[in-house]
């Protein structure tokens, strides 16, 4: 019995001896088995790298969207300033749109009553009735500006008159080189009875004490239609006005006193506006 346990023993012993070797073995084995595992880790990295690699290559590229503007950003951009080069030039053009039209608007008046029309305040009765008492006159200058144009019988002009001192208003009867003459209370021009009719009362005209009148070249002879209240050139010291005395010819009159009672005839060469 001793000698079988001491076989028994024997077999254990040998048993855990193979039993040590067949541990060590696996434990080897493992480590054989893990060690190829660590060494093979960088290896499929690197594939994996590659194939994100790939894979972002083969992706399109996003174009970047612009970004979207808030409601506060949306909001009209704020004028820049500017120089102060500029200040000057701003003030002249907020000058010229605030008050242009005034400039434009003087220069327009002044054109027209100093160069192209006149204006006329006739206080007296001495034309009438073609020209009211109190009547302004609008008369057309502008061809006795730039030179001496050709006047004829019946014209109604304004004229300077020396002797008087003052612009006076008549109507043109005797042109250059005629006779006048009166008779009878009617006008003559060399020798023969002139029409008038543009006045109101006829046969009442004389010559205050000379008959005959001889027109010079360059001269005019001018009567009032009021022939008995009217100082014209039967009245004068020098009776003949000379032409370039003459200012402007008489288009429209305008009575201001009784502005609703005159109606619209012509009269003459002068239109009455009531």
């Amino acid at each position: 019995m001793g000698e079988n346990r001491g076989r028994y023993q024997g077999k254990r012993l040998i048993s855990g001896q193979k039993a040590g070797r067949s541990s060590r073995g696996r434990r080897v084995e493992r480590a054989d088995t893990v060690r190829p595992v660590r060494e093979a880790a960088p290896a499929e990295v690197n594939g994996q790298e590659e194939i994100l690699r790939a894979a972002e290559i083969q992706q399109p590229e996003e174009t970047p969207q612009p970004p979207v503007a808030k409601p506060e950003e949306t909001a009209a951009p704020r004028e820049t300033e500017k120089p102060a080069a500029e200040k000057p030039e701003k003030a002249r053009g907020s000058f010229w749109k605030d008050y242009g039209y005034l400039i434009i608007t003087a220069a327009v008046v002044l054109l027209v009553f100093r160069v192209l029309l006149q204006l006329a305040y006739v206080p007296s009765g001495s034309m009438e009735n073609t020209i009211p008492r109190e009547s302004l006159l609008i008369s057309w200058q502008l061809p006795y500006l730039v030179s001496d144009p050709d006047l004829e019988r019946g014209d109604v002009v304004t004229f300077w008159n020396a002797e008087e001192n003052k612009l006076l208003v008549k109507r043109v009867i005797g042109l250059p080189g005629e006779e006048i003459s009166f008779s009878n209370g009617y006008v003559y021009v060399n020798g023969e009875k002139l029409e008038e009719d543009y006045l109101t009362q006829r046969g009442v005209t004389n010559g205050q004490g000379r008959d005959t009148y001889q027109v010079p070249e360059g001269c005019l002879f001018m009567l009032g239609d009021n022939r008995t209240g009217s100082k014209d050139s039967r009245f004068w010291n020098e009776p003949f006005v000379t032409t370039d005395t003459v200012r402007a010819r008489v288009m429209v009159c305008i009575p201001l006193t009784r502005w609703h009672n005159i109606p619209l005839p012509q009269l003459g060469a002068i239109h009455l506006v009531g």
